[in-house]
């Protein structure tokens, strides 16, 4: 692959281009409604049914996301040519996908964390968790599926929220796809803290029975670790957003390619927006 050189003003640009993306991030996070929104569906919770129902989904949902955080390491890591070093005078040398994906990878090592006597995958403790509030309110697993199917419209949305810009393998979907990583990230933590609070705060009984160790460990585990690891999990994903638009193969394509960014943080929110909006829609 040859390249230009690029000046001194042309890295300059991009990473004031890098800081101007950032400052849009936070700008919209105060503009966002979700935290409210989904403050108000909790509120609207008035059985342990509609509890459970909220729960089921609540773990799918996320899920369904964690599985998103190892592709998108991958995917860039996969993709040469798109991050690159003007400064490195060899082909590969020049690549910085790998930098790029580690932002990522962060994530990914603790959706995937084993220690030497504990499985610790997120999905592994999720499951912990709502087995335990199966337990603790005496429902059965399978009369639980079959009397608590999930609605087509989520059953989209769970599926929209594993796929969305991984369709094609290109700059723009990269982009894109960094910066939906990045809204699902601090969303995240909002999103964690919330339920937690309410949790706390409404179904006292429940968190204790779930705060007590058992032979797999503590099921409360799952929730807990998510309203602290989020964040700097968000902090590594803006990271990754500067060094994107810095590295960026085209100087001149850089504010192309912050404008993708963008659209994926804004299609995050409207995702999880939507989901929450019809989590118990089909609760009569």
């Amino acid at each position: 692959m040859n390249m230009a050189r690029f000046t001194s003003a042309d890295t300059q640009r991009v990473t004031e281009l890098g800081e101007q993306v950032g400052s849009w991030v936070q700008a919209t996070i105060g503009a966002a409604t979700n935290k409210t929104r989904l403050q108000h569906k909790l509120d609207s919770i008035g059985s342990e049914a509609a509890l459970m129902r909220f729960l089921h989904r609540f773990v799918l949902f996320n899920d369904a996301l964690a599985a998103r955080v190892p592709y998108l390491a991958g995917l860039i890591h996969l993709t040469p040519d798109v991050f690159v070093d003007p400064d490195a005078d060899e082909e590969f040398c020049r690549q910085c996908n790998g930098r790029i994906a580690a932002f990522v990878a962060l994530a990914a090592s603790d959706e995937y964390h084993l220690t030497e006597d504990r499985n610790m995958a997120h999905q592994y403790l999720s499951q912990q968790f709502f087995r335990g509030a199966l337990a603790h309110y005496a429902v059965d697993g399978e009369s639980f599926d079959r009397a608590n199917p999930i609605p087509a419209q989520l059953a989209q949305m769970i599926e929209e929220a594993r796929t969305k810009f991984f369709d094609r393998r290109e700059p723009g979907e990269i982009f894109a796809a960094l910066g939906f990583h990045t809204g699902l990230e601090f969303f995240a933590n909002e999103e964690f803290n919330l339920v937690d609070v309410y949790l706390r705060t409404r179904h006292p009984a429940l968190v204790a029975g779930l705060e007590r160790v058992d032979g797999q460990g503590q099921p409360y585990e799952w929730l807990a670790i998510h309203t602290v690891v989020e964040v700097g999990h968000y902090r590594a994903g803006l990271e990754a957003l500067k060094a994107a638009v810095k590295y960026y193969r085209s100087r001149e394509g850089a504010p192309m390619m912050a404008e993708k960014i963008k659209e994926g943080f804004s299609a995050f929110i409207d995702l999880q927006k939507r989901y929450y909006e019809d989590i118990l829609s089909d609760l009569h």
